[in-house]
């Protein structure tokens, strides 16, 4: 059966809050501590069920001391790699972070590499943001949904000073969303758990319609009379709603970096081999259009496309390779398709088709070419006469794509 997550965020959210309705939804307080106080940080995690405004609910407590090695992308980056963790997790943790240090960044007017978490907890916010892709691999990663977020109002104080809620990070997280400040004069959004919703969910249609199967609640640690400080978690029966990103791969609104630059001192094998190494380094595409350049010497435009944690490597990856010396680049947002890859037998063979799809329509399905010429050859057919079988299977399987 099919499931989607759904949080309502109806008194804001934090890391420990999402972290305590998910362990509350999954009862996994026991393994949850034991795991996270031997990943390498020095901290202590409790978990204890409380009341807030006469509801019951878990409340998560993260110690840590008060500095941390890991303070930079770099750090983090290097301690999640070597976390005892499954791919996914740290894929997801990963992107989580990039998401943060991103916002982040973009307030400073700073690289990537040069951000340091102060604000932030850099352990609690390992714990937050591991912990929570730890537990979502327990529900297998399924569509996360949020409803309308909920900022607070007034105004914070910072170590740069006094800053109006929500602060510069949380904002730039929230472009392209639906938010409302609310009536409580706090910050009830913070940075952690905006980077969590917004880099691994979505945000809920006004029409959702959830069949609950479980629900968790998470307190936070602060009280209000007016409301109570809970996330509730809902894990639901899918019924039709748009899926959420893929797991481990990049949102249906997305950004990118693109890095041009143009060449007329190359030759065409040259190129072709810079280009493999560059996208080794991370690129996540490359293409390379021909043209006329200045003198009517013959010349070609260089596009290569790659996240930002990657820059850096990319664009040393370039000048290393390429005869280069300068680029243009610019950050642009992107819309793509949710992707998945499935099996489908065909004549004794497994052929695996990549789905894409908007809004829970499948707009694409292709099967990939390294697998139709396999079945090709151990059929002794036509590469086109194996493409046709493969594409008759799938519209058998799967009918026509969606309008």
């Amino acid at each position: 059966m099919a499931q989607e997550l759904l949080l309502q965020t109806n008194c804001g959210a934090s890391g420990d809050m999402i972290l305590a309705a998910l362990i509350d939804l999954l009862d996994a307080g026991g393994e949850f501590k034991q795991t996270f106080e031997h990943i390498g940080l020095a901290v202590a995690v409790t978990i204890e069920d409380i009341v807030k405004n006469h509801l019951r609910c878990k409340k998560v407590t993260v110690t840590s001391p008060a500095t941390s090695r890991q303070t930079t992308f770099s750090d983090l980056e290097a301690f999640i790699a070597a976390a005892p963790f499954p791919a996914r997790i740290k894929a997801n943790a990963r992107r989580i972070f990039e998401r943060l240090f991103w916002a982040e960044a973009a307030v400073h007017g700073e690289e990537l590499k040069n951000v340091h978490l102060h604000e932030i907890g850099a352990d609690d916010s390992l714990v937050d943001i591991l912990g929570f892709c730890w537990l979502w691999e327990k529900l297998d990663c399924c569509p996360l949904f949020f409803t309308t977020l909920v900022t607070g109002r007034g105004n914070i104080q910072t170590r740069h000073g006094l800053l109006p809620v929500p602060p510069p990070a949380v904002l730039n997280l929230l472009k392209g969303l639906e938010y409302r400040s609310g009536d409580i004069e706090t910050e009830l959004l913070t940075p952690t758990a905006a980077a969590i919703l917004t880099a691994c969910g979505r945000q809920a249609d006004g029409g959702l319609t959830v069949k609950a199967l479980k629900t968790g609640s998470g307190g936070g640690h602060k009280t209000f009379p007016q409301a109570p400080n809970i996330l509730r978690a809902i894990l639901s029966e899918k019924e039709g709603q748009a899926a959420a990103p893929a797991p481990g791969g990049p949102a249906a609104n997305d950004h990118i970096w693109v890095l041009e630059f143009n060449l007329d001192d190359s030759s065409g094998e040259m190129l072709a081999a810079a280009g493999e190494k560059i996208i080794q380094a991370g690129a996540v595409d490359i293409f390379i259009a021909s043209g006329l350049m200045k003198k009517g010497r013959p010349g070609f435009l260089l596009t290569v496309l790659c996240a930002e944690a990657d820059r850096e490597k990319v664009i040393r990856a370039i000048f290393r390779e390429s005869t280069a010396i300068g680029l243009r680049q610019r950050r642009e947002e992107r819309v793509i398709l949710q992707r998945e890859t499935r099996t489908i037998p065909v004549a004794g063979s497994d052929v695996r088709v990549k789905v894409s799809s908007w809004e829970g329509r499948t707009m694409n399905i292709k099967p990939e070419f390294a697998d139709v010429s396999l079945l090709a050859d151990n059929m002794l057919i036509p590469l086109k006469q194996a493409m046709l079988l493969v594409q008759g299977v799938i519209n058998e399987k799967y009918g026509s794509v969606q309008d």
